[in-house]
């Protein structure tokens, strides 16, 4: 308990000593208001001295008394009648520092002038309902302040649950996007390595002086697409070298893919999210029939056809439009011609 209130206390925050500061001294204007109508002459500073000193003293012990209830469990479901004892306690508390501080002070308060003008009996004399009404008087406006406080601390704990909830929300779009592209990574079509195989087995069969390289182009084919199953990233390089390999493979199998020429400088080894291009490729072969491809880095990634008419909305290019804003990429794609280009635009 001792060491839950001195943690309290140690966590006080500047905008807390604020508000209550600034309560303090409100209230305290709010009495010096009557001085419009008392002529006190030279005791003027030590009625601002007294009328503004004990508001802020009692706004210490409020604040004390405030800051364990406040630094208890958000969730508690006693939290709303804690805040409300501590308030009342240190209302409480208040007046039992005030009424002795007030006696002491050699300072006059307005209600000692006021008095001593009218010929009344002094202001501090003890009453119990006095002291019930000065009480009442330090409780409500606590109370007010200590409603407002803890609003904002519900809007303000609410503002991060919503931060961490869409941030949470982030990051399973990317595990799930994670998932998808492991899929895709792992799409080794069976199909085309059965026909591949079998045109290999064919050709040695009729001695067929081609027999040889075929069999190195379907190697290499899956010595690229192989290691997809468990690398996480890939390059760009890595990537154009996959599109050239399954289109060897195209060919082999008397298909007529189209040619590729592929630019990249200096950036083969650019970093890029796996399976990107190739389903673009794939997806223009079976679109139609573009004779020649082209890949190509400058102001994005370039992956173009000389074929027009690509550009049209799928479920392909939907799916990998979505991939792509999860990333934060973009793609965009132009037509005309006698031409198609996707331009990737992904962040570094």
């Amino acid at each position: 308990m001792i060491r839950h209130v001195l943690h309290a206390w140690r966590s006080v925050r500047p905008a807390e000593v604020l508000a209550f500061v600034t309560a303090a001294l409100l209230f305290g204007a709010i009495d010096l208001a009557s001085l419009l109508e008392l002529r006190v002459g030279d005791q003027l500073p030590q009625v601002l001295a007294r009328h503004l000193l004990v508001p802020l003293v009692s706004c210490i012990v409020l604040l004390l008394c405030w800051l364990p209830a406040a630094r208890s469990s958000p969730i508690h479901p006693a939290r709303r009648q804690r805040l409300v004892a501590a308030t009342l306690i240190g209302s409480v508390l208040t007046i039992a520092v005030v009424y002795p501080l007030a006696a002491a002070l050699p300072w006059p308060s307005l209600c000692d002038i006021y008095a001593a003008t009218h010929g009344k009996p002094k202001c501090m004399n003890f009453r119990l309902s006095a002291v019930i009404g000065d009480t009442l008087w330090v409780f409500m406006p606590a109370l007010m302040i200590v409603g407002v406080l803890e609003f904002r601390a519900v809007r303000r704990r609410q503002d991060q649950a919503a931060q961490d909830l869409l941030r949470e929300h982030s990051q399973l779009r990317r595990h799930a996007l994670g998932s998808r592209l492991a899929a895709l990574q792992a799409q080794v079509d069976p199909a085309l390595l059965f026909d591949a195989l079998v045109a290999v087995e064919q050709a040695y069969g009729r001695q067929d002086a081609t027999a040889s390289a075929r069999l190195e182009r379907l190697i290499r084919h899956l010595r690229v697409a192989l290691p997809r199953l468990r690398d996480a990233g890939a390059t760009l390089g890595g990537e154009a070298e996959l599109i050239a390999s399954y289109l060897d493979l195209l060919r082999d199998l008397n298909g007529t893919p189209p040619a590729f020429d592929c630019e990249l400088g200096s950036h083969g080894a650019t970093q890029l999210p796996p399976m990107l291009l190739l389903p673009l490729v794939q997806r223009a072969l079976r679109l139609g029939h573009p004779q020649h491809c082209w890949l190509k880095v400058g102001g994005g990634i370039t992956l173009g056809f000389d074929q027009e008419g690509l550009c049209s909305d799928d479920a392909d290019l939907a799916s990998l439009r979505e991939r792509l804003a999860v990333l934060g990429a973009k793609l965009v794609c132009s037509s005309g011609a006698g031409r198609t280009e996707f331009i990737l635009d992904i962040p570094s």
